[in-house]
């Protein structure tokens, strides 16, 4: 089944021919952009594998610049993808369905076009990568999914079923961020050296440098902080390759945990470095684990 009527909400078992549909549309649109989409991403939750969803096939497109896309809107059209101008923050929204062109009520596919490394395009990557590494997070996101469809009225209950899944999706996101990261060689900037004080409580001094990725927002719609490790000075930047995640489970962001190339702690040495911190809050460590290491 592909297509509902728009304000329907109904999910449907997972299908392949999804996928099927889903590359279909990418190679589509590829041949109407040209260079400018940089990338074109089968996401939401048609691309979660094994979940029920709405049979509508989300795609989002990264590009350099939003005119890129604009210039080519009435090619789009005249290949199915219709303009709506979107509600959501960073990106634009085109949709195909019989609705569009006159002839029905039926939304089938949206079209999310965003910039290139932006929040948004990382988002929508993460999320579906994240769900489908870990099938029991995924059947949380299905189960929470199924209650909302079964209290919202089937044919105009659109707007409440999103509203319902908003809070689930933002702890995911955050969470999917900062796992992302775990083994990754960053860049990072320091704005709480060792020996310095917090900035609200002046008690607590840093045993370590504290700094954050540039232009990277976490779960405070901040950038993402870090704790780096294995350094005895302080520093004001540092290159780093993340060995693990703090998941704070009674607050609105996740922490990562670096140290210089090549250097590594284990779980124990992580929490005792950072308990200057971490014991006001109930958080849990995540540690990368190398491939040949599993």
């Amino acid at each position: 089944m592909l297509g509902l009527k728009r304000g329907a909400v109904q999910l449907c078992q997972h299908e392949t021919a999804w996928e099927l549909e889903a590359q279909k549309t990418i190679s589509r649109l590829h041949g109407i952009l040209g260079i400018a989409a940089k990338d074109i991403q089968h996401v939401g939750s048609t691309s979660i594998i094994g979940i029920k969803a709405k049979p509508i096939i989300d795609i989002a497109v990264a590009v350099d610049d939003f005119h890129d896309v604009l210039v080519l809107e009435q090619e789009l059209k005249e290949n199915g993808f219709y303009y709506r101008p979107s509600r959501l923050k960073g990106q634009l929204l085109f949709a195909c369905g019989s609705y569009y062109d006159g002839s029905g009520n039926l939304q089938t596919h949206f079209v999310h076009v965003v910039l290139k490394d932006s929040m948004e395009w990382i988002n929508y990557i993460n999320f579906r990568d994240y769900l489908n590494q870990r099938p029991a997070v995924a059947k949380e996101y299905e189960t929470l999914k199924l209650s909302l469809a079964n209290t919202v009225p089937r044919n105009d209950g659109r707007e409440k079923y999103t509203e319902g899944k908003r809070d689930f999706i933002a702890r995911t996101l955050r969470k999917a961020l900062a796992y992302s990261y775990l083994g990754k060689k960053v860049e990072i900037k320091i704005d709480r050296p060792m020996g310095s004080s917090h900035p609200v409580y002046k008690d607590t001094i840093y045993q370590v440098n504290y700094g954050y990725i540039p232009d990277v927002l976490g779960g405070d719609d901040k950038e993402l902080d870090v704790y780096l490790l294995g350094v005895e000075e302080p520093v004001t930047e540092y290159l780093v390759h993340i060995i693990a995640v703090i998941h704070r489970y009674d607050d609105v962001e996740d922490k990562l945990v670096a140290a210089p190339l090549g250097m590594n702690f284990v779980c124990a040495e992580i929490a005792d470095a950072v308990a200057f911190v971490e014991q006001y809050y109930d958080s849990e460590i995540e540690m990368f684990i190398e491939e040949e290491q599993r």
